[in-house]
């Protein structure tokens, strides 16, 4: 993150703990989709990830005196998104299905077979990224799903830029060979 925004961002959290709520909404709007697209990384559920993140929020909001270096409100957000996650897991008892799925179908935008094939693909494919190292897992939900770019995400992780581009590519190339494994499968299968 550059110094101008370090500065910016440890700015709006100064106002913040003064109480304005428009400084630390505006903390807010900044971080939460980064903060979406982590606890989705760690939970696998978009649902959950959203509840996740917002108590993150509710708890970095509680707890903003005891950030001790303003300018690094991301990477402690980023701590406390995880243990809301973690908390989100072992608070876990059910296995939920997203509603988006549920509307495919109800829509009759696809016929039933084909809707069962396109959910056993997404399912598929969203097991491969789960099957990744929860360093790589959180790198490509942030760079593919959420959009961001190399150096936001290395920045909110706190690492070097190279560091994120190694685990996307690391984790391309498990994807790729869990892909191709599962299209010989298909393939062999039929």
């Amino acid at each position: 993150m550059n110094d101008e925004l370090q500065d910016k961002i440890a700015g709006l959290v100064e106002r913040a703990r003064r109480g304005e709520l428009a400084a630390f909404a505006e903390l807010v709007r900044r971080f939460q989709n980064m903060a979406c697209g982590y606890a989705y990384a760690v939970l696998g559920d978009f649902h959950l990830a959203q509840d996740a993140a917002q108590e993150a929020f509710v708890e970095a909001y509680r707890r903003l005196e005891q950030l001790r270096e303003p300018a690094r409100f991301a990477g402690w957000l980023r701590r406390i998104v995880l243990s809301s996650s973690h908390r989100f897991i072992r608070g876990k008892s059910v296995s939920t299905v997203g509603l988006e799925a549920a509307e495919v179908v109800a829509s009759g935008e696809l016929g039933p077979s084909k809707a069962a094939e396109g959910k056993e693909l997404g399912e598929r494919v969203l097991a491969a990224v789960r099957a990744l190292p929860e360093s790589q897992r959180t790198a490509v939900t942030l760079f593919y799903i959420n959009g961001y770019s190399q150096k936001e995400i290395a920045d909110f992780l706190e690492v070097p830029v190279t560091t994120v581009n190694n685990r996307l590519h690391a984790a391309r190339v498990q994807l790729k060979e869990r892909m191709m494994t599962m299209v010989e499968k298909t393939i062999k299968d039929n």
